[in-house]
């Protein structure tokens, strides 16, 4: 099952403050809703052609839960128009039960939020929010809790030791997810410079097969800079389930955003 992602808030920035990505901000970023009915609309006939599923991803950390509520209560009819396209919603972390009640009632099948890297690994990536992931584990329990199907990922590639491995694959059980993605880290989209290890495509196979065999029933997708990693052996693998169709971010945004501030010096 491909995903076809729909990013929902168009904003500066990220305030996660973390180095995953050329998004990555500490300061306050301005967030505003771009996506019309009709984008809505296009994305799901996009998905009825290609036998997708959509995913609506708000593009920051912590959306606000009103903020979130009041563009899927805009998009209702859309939504139940289309009740027929499976529906997941990637709304960054809350851990209100009521909230996955209310996505649940309006026809959204599914919740993302990904977990991400070990626990080890995440402390050095967010220090400004050390508490995160731990919340965004537990928005995982909440959100099956009230029905949803969860999916969560892992973004390998960030230097990460063998106990780095157990410990994400620990975390993946306790969630007990319906899907996982496998994301690659892409150095070109990191906010800072820092050890991360050389894509290997060798090492990504590997990945891909401990997880279908740790978790043989789990859909298995590919996302982020898979093909920077896999291009090469792409037609080889057989064993996942999907593939995200397009990218959560642009990739070379940070090669840009280097290029531009030399240009304007």
């Amino acid at each position: 099952m491909n995903i076809i992602q729909l990013s929902l808030l168009k904003n500066s920035g990220c305030g996660g403050g973390c180095k995953f990505c050329g998004l990555s901000k500490t300061e306050t970023t301005d967030r505003k809703t771009l996506v019309r009915e009709s984008d809505f609309q296009q994305t799901f006939d996009q998905a009825a052609a290609t036998g997708s599923r959509v995913e609506l991803v708000f593009q920051t950390v912590g959306a606000n839960v009103i903020e979130v509520m009041n563009f899927l209560l805009e998009m209702k009819e859309v939504i139940q128009r289309n009740s027929h396209i499976e529906l997941a919603i990637n709304p960054g972390i809350c851990t209100r039960p009521d909230f996955y009640e209310q996505i649940a009632n309006l026809g959204i099948k599914r919740y993302r939020n990904n977990l991400e890297c070990s626990r080890k690994l995440f402390a050095e990536m967010v220090p400004k929010r050390p508490l995160a992931q731990d919340d965004k584990l537990k928005s995982l329990l909440i959100a099956r809790e009230a029905g949803l199907r969860v999916d969560t990922g892992w973004l390998c590639g960030l230097g990460e030791t063998e106990s780095d491995v157990e410990d994400m694959l620990n975390l993946l059980e306790i969630v007990s997810p319906d899907a996982i993605t496998l994301n690659y880290f892409d150095p070109q989209e990191s906010a800072e410079i820092f050890a991360h290890s050389n894509p290997s495509a060798e090492r990504g196979m590997e990945y891909i097969q401990l997880l279908r065999s740790r978790f043989p029933e789990v859909e298995l997708t590919l996302g982020g800079a898979y093909k920077l990693w896999l291009d090469p052996h792409l037609a080889e693998i057989s064993n996942i389930d999907g593939l995200y169709l397009g990218t959560f971010l642009d990739h070379g945004l940070r090669a840009k955003s280097l290029e531009s501030a030399e240009n304007n010096q």
